[in-house]
């Protein structure tokens, strides 16, 4: 799981996203162009707090989806 906070929700989902795609590729050696891939058909986006003008989001993917 990645997450990112900033006051808005769609930087909050471009940052969490890349942390991503980094974290896949440094973890289990694969591409960036793999690990995109992957995130994009297999990646949960979802609004983690939106609270006093602070906004978060946070990415999962399955274990089981990620290989190696």
């Amino acid at each position: 799981m990645t997450m990112a906070m900033n006051p808005d929700l769609d930087q909050c989902a471009v940052r969490t996203l890349r942390d991503m795609i980094a974290l896949i590729g440094e973890k289990r050696n694969l591409p960036r162009e793999d690990a995109y891939t992957l995130c994009s058909v297999a990646a949960d986006l979802r609004v983690t707090q939106t609270v006093n003008g602070s906004k978060g989001i946070h990415c999962m993917i399955p274990k089981s989806v990620v290989p190696g």
